[in-house]
């Protein structure tokens, strides 16, 4: 048996860090679809039984944003306000529940310093009030689980305890359709990512297939490759979910070390990495990964990577206008401007993936013995 003192009917008549208008709590309920969703059988199920168990005429599961309640279950309430399924904030008592994050007991509501100006109370025949929150599967108080009676009662702490039990049922209700919504989302995402994979393999073998004199040669390229978008889609896999499936999963610099591994110690004389923190999302991801991928393997085979004494740094800054700049650095060169390949594929695939598809631009600069690149793209597209 449970110590009701802590349910006390004091809330604060003005509260300055207003709960009801918390943006991660507004942003669940949207989420969710709670504020204006169909008839859930489970908490249809428990207003029924809070009705018979407490002995009340009115029971309501009831969710509030920053303007309104909804009442997603109900029994009890009269058919015009039963119909509209909820009210506005001057008619709501479950909105105190929110505001407190604690149950509200309420003996008589026409004698409560904090409601007994309550539209409720003086339209809706509220006297006594016993609520609990209904929290979401991240811990945010949603809404109110509450009995409603048109007399004066003493609510005992077995009342308190009876809501409390079937509002934790409630609860788990509602984790496992969010976990339901998030399997069918991230279903989705995954198979719209393989289809675009499938669709990046194709295109890269057609681009290939005429730029390398034999199968060994086109094999060794196009293994490289998709190793490259391999390791990308390791990073970028695990942070899918339902909740950021289309934002930033990894960062650039995560991304970079990770591409870059293969090609001698990252931080040393030979290599280079640093930037500020840079979100960069699953689209963008695959894209760089390609764009990345081909500029090092031509610094292995022309460039910085390719002779003793070589080294590559690789570094960024984020400019005014919210533009990545990645300047790619080769030095060292035994010779004097670097050799660039012939215009090919892989001039063709830095386009199509900096310029086409993360709708950025690129920029050559040569000098004795050092060669760079410099990449600008938008941060908005790096963290589609």
């Amino acid at each position: 048996m449970k110590d009701t003192s802590e349910a006390a009917t004091e809330v604060p008549t003005v509260i300055e860090d207003d709960r009801l208008n918390e943006p991660k709590r507004l942003k669940v309920l949207s989420r969710m679809g709670l504020m204006d969703g169909v008839p859930v059988d489970a908490q249809e199920r428990a207003v029924r039984l809070a009705s018979r168990l407490l002995n009340v005429p009115v029971s309501l599961v009831s969710f509030v944003d920053d303007k309104s309640q909804f009442f997603a279950a109900q029994t009890g309430l009269p058919d015009e306000i039963a119909q509209g399924r909820g009210t506005p904030l001057s008619h709501s008592v479950c909105q105190h529940v929110v505001r407190s994050r604690a149950p509200l007991v309420v003996p008589d509501a026409r004698r409560d310093p904090l409601l007994r100006d309550n539209g409720a109370v003086r339209d809706m025949a509220v006297v006594a009030y016993l609520g609990v929150p209904i929290h979401s599967p991240e811990g945010l108080v949603l809404g109110s689980f509450c009995a409603i009676d048109t007399q004066p009662r003493d609510w005992t702490p077995e009342d308190v305890d009876h809501l409390r039990d079937i509002a934790e049922m409630i609860e788990s209700d509602l984790r496992l359709r969010d976990a339901l919504d998030e399997r069918d989302v991230v279903l989705q995402e995954m198979t719209h990512r393989v289809k675009n994979l499938f669709t990046i393999v194709n295109s890269i073998l057609r681009m290939e297939r005429s730029a390398h004199d034999s199968a060994a040669d086109l094999a060794r390229s196009l293994g490289a490759r998709l190793k490259a978008l391999s390791d990308a889609h390791e990073m970028i896999v695990p942070l899918v979910n339902a909740h950021h499936s289309r934002g930033a999963t990894t960062t650039l610099d995560a991304l970079t070390r990770k591409l870059m591994a293969p090609y001698g110690a990252v931080d040393g004389l030979r290599l280079a990495i640093d930037g500020p923190p840079v979100e960069i999302g699953a689209k963008a991801a695959v894209y760089l990964t390609l764009a990345l991928h081909e500029l090092a393997t031509n610094a292995t085979k022309y460039g910085g990577l390719s002779v003793d004494g070589g080294a590559l740094a690789v570094r960024w800054e984020v400019s005014g206008d919210d533009t990545l700049v990645l300047t790619w650095e080769e030095s060292g060169l035994a010779r004097g401007d670097r050799v660039e390949p012939s215009p090919g594929f892989g001039s063709r695939l830095l386009s199509v993936a900096v310029e086409g598809q993360l709708s950025g631009s690129m920029e050559t600069e040569t000098s004795d013995k050092r060669f760079s690149r410099v990449l600008r793209i938008p941060l908005s597209r790096l963290r589609a």
